[in-house]
């Protein structure tokens, strides 16, 4: 890419003046209020941006908010929590605004990568719009607030920086940086492992000196953030095989969370690609480095990947894609338009307000699907009336249940079986929840939980309304849309509790028998 041309004279470098910043302001504006636009709708994400704002404000150990298997120790997004707890103590917010928080926060964050490391940020938008026609779902992920989109800035950081990292002279200002963006991205997010996929990719590129001092990089900086937990060898190992257990515990892939799930090869945005390849081609300035380096390779690496799981492409490959077509755009921009010209300000402002009207439209009501959820609420007596009693546990085969009722119930005296993952689960409730799914949800399925359930527990289910779930054991009440609670039989329950209070009494007797005899 050849050097920008600069031009001298004293009116040009006074436009430049003006033209820069206003072009950034204007950038930065927009970017910030796009989200802060959707959650005007109403908008909430429908996943972990929950628990993890519920978390939070409840104040407890996973422990005690999931039924856990025992070799979960300790929380897998430490950092996140804290970052969020203390925002939370210091403006006493609900989890509903921890949410709206979190996702401004990471939309923000994400976008203020290429607005700060780029020479021309007005690209940026340019990037966003081409995404929302050929990858929606690429933006989607980008306004679901969640930590892993901290771990996506910082790929970005390294697919812009990492040139730097070419000079014979150490740049040791960069490589402080990059190490203690990754310790916080350990700290954050829990994907540590797949923090080595860029150091692949380097080698892969034949950029040896890159590659290792990246490597040394990320080697010191996942050992940094782990530290930060006070854990650092049960962080690293129960994260590591939570992954594994994910993938290896399942007969077939749609029991997987969505994530988890293959993608479909995007092959619009594959076509795109190919187009500003062929672009690059007819304007006679192609060059082999164009896609023999380290951040098409990842993106290459990341859309193959992407069969074996969806977070591999849009995580990473399109992580990496963006910052590719993001220098590709510049590098017209460049030769098109001068950096001091008042051009640059008319683009900015007609790219920025195509871009809003693109994302925040509510096509296919994507942005308010979540306001037709009925949630239930401990304060609405009609729901209290079925939620489980203190101490109780709330069985169910969707984790949507999961996500909804701990959201609105965050100091809720009850536990649930299935959470945020599957794998969490005590082997006989995942053994229980697999066959579930294997037989598509047949109530019959349910029985082995149903023999499990005491009086304070729930079974929770989405069933039609019209009629009740035929799963014997259990009385049955339509709380709120098509949400079902079954409770064992008040007679049930009586003859439960008078064995309990007998239980009870025996102990105690037994105690005192004891003690005459000493």
């Amino acid at each position: 890419m050849e050097p920008e041309k600069k031009l001298s004279t004293k009116p040009q470098f006074e436009h430049s003046l003006i033209v820069q910043p206003l072009v950034f302001c204007l950038l930065v504006a927009v970017i910030a209020i796009i989200p802060v636009r959707i959650i005007g709708y109403g908008y909430v994400p429908m996943d972990d941006a929950n628990r993890h704002a519920a978390k939070v404000v409840s104040g407890k150990e996973w422990s005690e908010i999931l039924v856990l298997r025992d070799d979960v120790k300790m929380d897998s997004h430490p950092g996140w929590h804290a970052i969020l707890n203390l925002f939370y103590k210091a403006t006493n917010y609900s989890t509903d605004h921890l949410v709206d928080i979190s996702v401004i926060f990471m939309f923000v964050l994400f976008s203020l990568v290429p607005l700060m490391l780029l020479d021309r940020p007005e690209v940026w938008p340019m990037v966003l719009l081409t995404l929302i026609v050929a990858s929606p779902g690429f933006i989607y992920r980008l306004l679901l607030g969640r930590p892993y989109i901290f771990t996506m800035s910082v790929v970005l950081v390294l697919c812009f920086l990492w040139p730097k990292l070419r000079n014979k002279k150490l740049p040791y200002k960069a490589l402080v940086f990059l190490t203690l963006l990754i310790a916080a991205s350990t700290w954050i997010h829990c994907a540590w492992y797949l923090l080595g996929l860029p150091v692949i990719c380097f080698f892969i590129a034949r950029e040896w000196r890159v590659a290792i001092l990246v490597s040394f990089s990320t080697i010191i900086g996942i050992a940094l953030g782990a530290s930060f937990t006070g854990h650092p060898y049960l962080l690293l190992k129960q994260n590591l095989l939570h992954v594994i257990r994910a993938f290896g515990n399942n007969d077939f892939q749609h029991m997987l969370v969505g994530e988890f799930q293959s993608s479909s090869g995007d092959v619009l945005m594959i076509l795109v690609v190919a187009g500003m390849l062929a672009w690059r081609k007819m304007r006679g300035t192609w060059n082999p480095e164009i896609i023999d380096n380290p951040v098409f390779i990842l993106a290459v690496l990341g859309w193959a990947l992407g069969f074996v799981a969806n977070r591999f492409w849009f995580d990473w490959g399109m992580v990496a894609l963006v910052a590719w077509m993001s220098l590709e755009y510049q590098d017209v921009l460049q030769s098109k338009i001068d950096r001091l010209s008042w051009r640059r300000a008319l683009l900015t402002i007609g790219i920025l307000g195509t871009l809003y009207i693109a994302v925040t439209n509510d096509s296919g009501r994507r942005w308010t699907q979540n306001l037709s959820i009925k949630y239930l609420h401990l304060d609405n007596p009609e729901h209290a009336a079925w939620l489980p009693d203190p101490g109780g546990i709330i069985y169910s085969n969707n984790m949507g249940i999961f996500y909804q009722t701990f959201l609105k119930n965050p100091h809720a005296p009850w536990r649930y079986v299935l959470g945020f993952e599957p794998i969490i689960m005590p082997p006989e409730d995942l053994k229980i929840y697999r066959n579930i799914q294997r037989e598509f949800n047949h109530l019959s399925a349910f029985t082995p939980w149903v023999k499990k359930m005491k009086p304070e527990d729930r079974l929770i289910i989405n069933y039609t309304p019209e009629k009740a779930p035929k799963i014997e054991g259990l009385d049955w009440h339509l709380v709120t849309g098509n949400v079902w609670i079954g409770r064992l039989p008040r007679d049930t329950e009586e003859k439960e509790l008078e064995k309990q209070d007998k239980e009870k009494t025996k102990v105690e007797e037994e105690k005192v028998k004891e003690g005459v005899i000493k």
